[in-house]
């Protein structure tokens, strides 16, 4: 199924896990594509996104990988079976295959750019303020809490590994004012963790003023992924309810970083956020 070299999110997607799947079995890809029956160069591009896998093939891979069924295994096949496009994931309780599909791109990427008008986004909550939006979500059982506070924990490494992705977040205002759960002493800490983070040099944290906040009736919270090459591809992530919608059409998701950009053009600059920051940690 030769796919003309032209990547797509989705094989990235497959690509990036597959990867991830050798990389734990300490298999080189000449072992891997030797004892798969391919040749390394096809190994090679299916990594890479550039080349596409038959369902049949990647279910059989992923049993070489011994990927036992469950989120993940549903994940890749799914994403394998259906034509391209926009895809739409429920969110539940444990570690889901939207968790999955964020994760993964997230690892892969180069830019990440995201808005939030009432929460921290996720990768930079701390585990306080983790833990009391789980609780007040389907996921209350203790099992199912700790194992969503850790993956998330485990998402935020990729800001501090060595090569990390510029990340752009920006948050409304009222974020720093919202009180997660009845302890101030949370709200304090996050804050803290925000002027830490905004002062990293790959970060650019912007504050969206209450005196913009005309700009929130548009701004639903999205999340922009831009992949490192091959290709420059850019997927969007649209919470709506219990459903995650990664959107990968082009047009639309250029239409979703106009509405981005504009939103960053409303927001304070990096220095005036970080000055905001620090003054409402300091009332803390």
């Amino acid at each position: 199924m030769p796919s003309g070299n032209a990547p797509t999110v989705r094989q990235r997607r497959i690509g990036s896990a597959l990867r991830k799947a050798r990389d734990h079995h300490n298999l080189t890809v000449a072992t891997a594509a030797r004892r798969f029956g391919r040749s390394q160069g096809w190994m090679s591009m299916v990594e890479n996104g550039l080349q596409a896998i038959a369902p049949e093939e990647l279910n059989d891979l992923l049993d070489l990988y011994e990927i036992e069924h469950g989120p993940l295994r549903e994940s890749l096949l799914h994403l394998a079976t259906h034509k391209p496009g926009n895809w739409v994931r429920e969110r539940k309780g444990r570690i889901s295959a939207a968790a999955l599909d964020l994760a993964s791109l997230e690892e892969d990427a180069a830019e990440i750019r995201t808005f939030e008008p009432s929460i921290v986004p996720g990768l930079l909550q701390i585990p306080e303020y983790m833990r009391k939006l789980i609780a007040v979500g389907p996921a209350k059982h203790s099992r199912n809490a700790k194992m969503l506070v850790d993956f998330r924990l485990s998402r935020q490494q990729v800001l501090s590994r060595s090569d990390p992705p510029c990340y752009m977040p920006i948050i409304a205002e009222a974020v720093l004012h919202n009180q997660v759960g009845r302890d101030p002493a949370i709200t304090r800490a996050q804050i803290q963790r925000l002027a830490e983070v905004a002062r990293l040099d790959h970060v650019d944290l912007r504050v969206l003023p209450c005196t913009s906040s005309e700009y929130l009736w548009f701004g639903s919270p999205h999340l922009l992924i831009s992949l490192r090459p091959p290709g420059r591809l850019t997927v969007s992530v649209v919470d709506q309810f219990a459903q995650s919608i990664f959107v990968e059409d082009e047009k639309q998701v250029a239409t979703h970083e106009e509405t981005f950009e504009l939103l960053r053009s409303a927001a304070l600059n990096r220095t005036a956020s970080l000055k905001l920051i620090d003054e409402i940690a300091s009332q803390s």
